[in-house]
């Protein structure tokens, strides 16, 4: 006698039913989780401070200022910007962070970072090897960088600690992410 496969279709078990359900939630579950943590994160708002002030007694400060693609944001310099300023014997980039950098007493010291971070006036130990020059993280437009200047007054040793956030708009969540560059001046 023959058969016809009409009479003999399977029906998936109760338990094959259930494995294609136990994936999507694992899914879901798995996708809510990441979502959380990305928005975690993301930060909450915008808050700049001036980390281990400036040495000369200033107080934190946000600033607003430059426009950035259309939006308001944080003014990456906390100087005002730079129309003149001193003719430098040794200039400083990221690329010389955490080296220590060779000058002499009477030289002039010029720091410059990028002007896509918004930079605090550095902490430092640098006195009395080194005499902070005005003026001190203004913007230079030319070059799109925060610049500090600095005369090597005396032997020894001296280390300036910049630190920077990101540039964000105000109304907007940032990312808590911070920048440190730093640097060591033996001065001779």
């Amino acid at each position: 006698m023959h058969r016809t496969s009409r009479s003999y279709l399977s029906l998936p078990s109760p338990r094959q039913a259930t494995r294609p359900r136990i994936r999507s939630t694992v899914l879901l579950v798995v996708g809510a989780v990441c979502l959380l943590g990305a928005l975690a994160l993301a930060g909450c708002g915008v808050t700049t401070t001036n980390v281990g002030g400036g040495g000369d007694g200033s107080q934190p400060t946000a600033t607003s200022g430059i426009n950035n693609g259309g939006t308001m944001s944080v003014k990456p310099c906390p100087g005002a910007s730079i129309t003149g300023s001193p003719s430098a014997t040794i200039v400083l980039t990221v690329k010389d962070s955490y080296k220590t950098t060779q000058a002499h007493v009477g030289d002039t010291i010029e720091v410059w970072l990028d002007a896509k971070t918004h930079w605090a006036t550095p902490a430092h130990d640098a006195a009395p090897t080194l005499a902070a020059i005005q003026p001190q993280g203004g913007m230079d437009e030319a070059s799109q960088t925060c610049q500090w200047f600095y005369k090597a007054a005396a032997p020894g040793t001296a280390t300036l600690n910049f630190s920077g956030a990101p540039l964000c708009d105000p109304a907007q969540a940032c990312p808590a992410i911070a920048r440190a560059e730093q640097f060591t001046i033996q001065v001779s």
